[in-house]
């Protein structure tokens, strides 16, 4: 297009329509991106929140275990202490 010439309504309207489906797709290119991005952070939270929640398991059961252990010492020092009593 020259500077000084003079544009018809018919190209006018022909480079809005063009401007328009511009913007249309690059809307749209920008919706599918923000969708990507949204889509691979819930991914990756998903994966943190299972590695979070088998470490949480694994704390309790180890919990678990030292628990009963400790229980069996008390309860074994219990029995060792009555023995001692009714030998002496």
């Amino acid at each position: 297009m020259k500077k000084n010439s003079v544009i018809t309504p018919y190209e006018f309207e022909e480079q809005l329509s063009h401007l328009q489906e511009k913007f249309s797709l690059l809307e749209r290119r920008l919706s599918i991106k923000a969708d990507e991005i949204v889509f691979n952070m819930a991914v990756s939270h998903r994966k943190e929140i299972d590695e979070l929640k088998n470490e949480v398991f694994g704390l309790r059961d180890e919990l678990r275990k030292m628990k009963r252990e400790r229980r069996f010492e008390y309860m074994g020092k219990v029995a060792q202490q009555a023995r001692r009593r009714s030998v002496g």
